[in-house]
């Protein structure tokens, strides 16, 4: 049965890395501390995700969770294969930790403000991503790690567009801005500390 199990695994992940066409990508050198960033931000996400999937007070939020975590699980598979174990953050369980606290703490001010947190953390996601995806083109070399961070950020912008869809119109008073702000401070500080350690 654990064996079974393994192998059902195995095969899955064979198949995302497929369809995500990583198989013959050699990260380089200078791209290893972004990727590590981006390791531990996939990390964080599937246990925002996590988190927010015991939010058993309301139905919406964790139907939102499940259907995101999918993606996050599949980029996670991704970000694994591209960064071997010694190159990753030395932070996981901290990563997984604050993800968590996020996803749980958020939905407990109800769907609009998991929304709000959920459109937040994926502009930034976006912001991230194609930071690298211009360092890329400018670089002009590694197309396919190119075309690999170009789905990804597609995906994650369309689990903000889908969150910003759901977030009741004129919900974003003082407190919410507030709350945002300090997401997107606690993802910029994430990102500089994942990028080095």
């Amino acid at each position: 049965m654990f064996k079974k199990s393994i192998n059902s695994k195995l095969q899955k992940d064979h198949e995302i890395l497929c369809e995500y066409r990583v198989y013959d990508i050699v990260v380089p050198n200078d791209m290893l501390g972004w990727l590590r960033s981006d390791h531990a931000g996939e990390t964080g996400a599937v246990w925002i995700y996590k988190g927010a999937n015991l939010a058993f007070w309301s139905k919406s939020i964790r139907e939102m969770a499940i259907e995101h975590l999918t993606t996050e699980k599949n980029h996670l598979v991704v970000m694994e294969h591209l960064v071997p174990t010694s190159q990753r953050s030395k932070l996981i369980f901290i990563w997984k930790v604050m993800g968590f606290g996020l996803g749980f703490f958020s939905s407990f001010f109800g769907y609009s403000t998991f929304c709000v947190t959920i459109n937040a953390v994926e502009t930034f996601v976006e912001r991230h991503y194609m930071d690298q995806i211009t360092m890329l083109k400018k670089m002009g070399s590694n197309q396919d790690l190119l075309k690999v961070l170009i789905k990804c950020c597609e995906e994650e912008i369309h689990h903000k567009v889908d969150a910003r869809s759901k977030i009741k119109k004129n919900s974003f008073g003082l407190i919410k801005r507030w709350w945002i702000n300090i997401i997107e401070i606690g993802s910029e500080l994430a990102v500089k500390v994942s990028t080095k350690v």
